[in-house]
C-alpha cells in the first residue's frame, strides 16, 4: 500500500521518535523519571497539579513496538485524513481523541485513588489513533483494509471489529484493560467528532473544527429587471414612443 506522508504526520513521527530516544536515554543513563513526570498519572495530575500531563503523555511510549505500531497507524490513516481536511482540523481530531482517552483513564484509575495504581502513568498516542480510525471508517468506509495483515475488510467494518476487541479486553482483562478502555474513549471521541461536524455542515453553519460548511446558494437574480424597450418599426421615425419597463 502506497503511503504519501502528509506534513503534519511527518512532524508527529519525528517528534515521537526524538522524544522516545530522549525519554529512554534520560531514564536509563541519567536516572531522570521522564515517564513519571510527563506520563498521565491520576495522582500527580489531580493532587500534584501536573496539568501538562494531559498534553504530553501522547508523545511518550513504553517500548519500541508500542511506538512502531502507533506510528504505523498514524502514517497509514492520518495522512489521508490530513490531505482531506487540512492541518487544523486534523490536529483538532488528534487532540480530541487523546484528551478523551486521558480523561477516561483519570476517572477509571482514580476510582482506586488511595492505591499504588493511581500513580501508574498512561503513555502513548493510541487514543488519538483510535479517534483517527473512527473518522477514517466513517469517511473512507468503502476502502479495503487488512485485519491482522491477512483478512480484507472494508474500513467501515474494520473499525468496529477493532472496537469490539478493545471492548472485550477492557471488560475481561482486569485492571490491565484500563488502557483498552482509554482506546475506546478515543474511538468514541472520533466518532462524535465526525457526527457533530456532519450535523453542523448539513445546517450550513461554520464548523467548529476549522472548515466552513458550504450552504446551498440561491441563484442571483438577473439584473434585467430594468431595461429600455424600443418599439421597433421599419421606419426610423423618432416620434415612436420609447418606454422603460
Amino acid at each position: 500500500m502506497h503511503i504519501r506522508l502528509s506534513p503534519t504526520v511527518k512532524m508527529i513521527a519525528i517528534a515521537c521518535l526524538a522524544i522516545f530516544v530522549l525519554q529512554h536515554s534520560l531514564e536509563r543513563f541519567a536516572g531522570v523519571p521522564v515517564t513519571a513526570i510527563f506520563g498521565l498519572s491520576p495522582y500527580d495530575f489531580l493532587i500534584g497539579h501536573y496539568v501538562w500531563q494531559i498534553f504530553t503523555y501522547p508523545f511518550l511510549h513504553a517500548d519500541v513496538l508500542h511506538l512502531f505500531f502507533n506510528l504505523l497507524m498514524v502514517a497509514f490513516i492520518g495522512s489521508d485524513l490530513e490531505w482531506q481536511w487540512g492541518r487544523k482540523k486534523f490536529l483538532t481530531l488528534l487532540f480530541t481523541g487523546s484528551t478523551a482517552a486521558g480523561i477516561l483513564y483519570l476517572i477509571l484509575q482514580g476510582m482506586v485513588f488511595s492505591s499504588v495504581a493511581s500513580r501508574t502513568p498512561l503513555v502513548g498516542i493510541s487514543g488519538a489513533v483510535y479517534a483517527m480510525l473512527a473518522a477514517y471508517g466513517m469517511i473512507f468506509g468503502e476502502r479495503v483494509m487488512l485485519f491482522m495483515m491477512l483478512f480484507p475488510l472494508k474500513a467501515k467494518h474494520f473499525i468496529w471489529v477493532l472496537a469490539g476487541m478493545e471492548l472485550m479486553t477492557s471488560l475481561f482483562s482486569g485492571r490491565g484493560g484500563l488502557s483498552s478502555a482509554a482506546h475506546l474513549a478515543g474511538f468514541a471521541a472520533g466518532w462524535a467528532f465526525i457526527f457533530i461536524d456532519r450535523r453542523i455542515s448539513a445546517r450550513g453553519s461554520v464548523s467548529p473544527f476549522g472548515k466552513r460548511a458550504q450552504a446551498a446558494k440561491k441563484p442571483k437574480r438577473a439584473s434585467n429587471h430594468l431595461k429600455l424597450v424600443i418599439n421597433k418599426d421599419d421606419s426610423d421615425d423618432d416620434s415612436k414612443p420609447k418606454t422603460w419597463h
